[in-house]
């Protein structure tokens, strides 16, 4: 059983926590064997101590589970191959808590996937991951820059509060920060789609939009 912070397990454990690069780290007996019903392959670690695993997990609710990972790498063809789909494209969403949600709900209304340009929160962090509630084990993720989302030649959509109001067909729908927005390049080259709103409000929340544009979208698609 490890015991010291000098352990070489626990400084990878550590490393995987803050930068997510090439390996994970999930929290929790649920989601770790979630990960695992899901064709996630788990990194032999060593048992830790109570107390070294206990500064090691990220949350109150880990019930003294971890599980490493090897990070998911999926192509952007495995995304925009789907030609009846919306794909859902983040520009510079940088709240975890938001970025998770959006997986989660990308899960829920059966997007093809998730695209994330420059500035966004890694959705493999510990807190987007716990946002998503699981489904980050299932929903396809890739970074572009914007050019090469404008090269796929799919149909643009952008969250506009002068947009159209109409349902959305299948396509790209790209949702920018709170604080600045879809980008000019992007926005240059999207049509508008707006949320119907009392006016009582200046905006919601990107995650919330997010939930009312797909469900439109998912609406559209299904003809529920």
């Amino acid at each position: 059983m490890i015991t010291s912070k000098d352990n070489a397990s626990y400084k990878r454990v550590r490393t995987a926590m803050r930068e997510h690069r090439d390996e994970i780290v999930i929290e929790g007996p649920k989601a770790v064997a979630d990960a695992i019903a899901a064709g996630w392959k788990p990194i032999p670690l060593p048992a830790f101590s109570p107390t070294l695993l206990k500064s090691i997990t990220d949350t109150k609710t880990s019930q003294g589970v971890i599980g490493l990972f090897q990070r998911p790498r999926w192509k952007a063809e495995q995304i925009f191959s789907r030609a009846d789909a919306l794909v859902v494209a983040l520009d510079g969403v940088q709240d975890p808590g938001n970025v998770g949600t959006i997986v989660r709900l990308a899960a829920a209304f059966d997007t093809a996937g998730i695209v994330l340009l420059p500035g966004c929160a890694d959705p493999f962090g510990p807190k987007a991951i716990r946002a998503s509630a699981g489904a980050i084990l299932n929903v396809p993720i890739v970074s572009m820059a914007a050019d090469e989302l404008l090269a796929t030649k799919k149909s643009i959509f952008v969250a506009d509060a002068d947009g159209s109001t109409n349902d959305l067909p299948a396509g790209i729908l790209v949702l920018g920060s709170e604080g600045q927005g879809v980008s000019p390049a992007l926005r240059g080259r999207a049509k508008a789609v707006a949320i119907e709103t009392s006016g009582r409000v200046e905006s919601l929340n990107v995650a919330a939009a997010a939930a009312i544009f797909l469900w439109r979208s998912f609406r559209r698609r299904t003809g529920a």
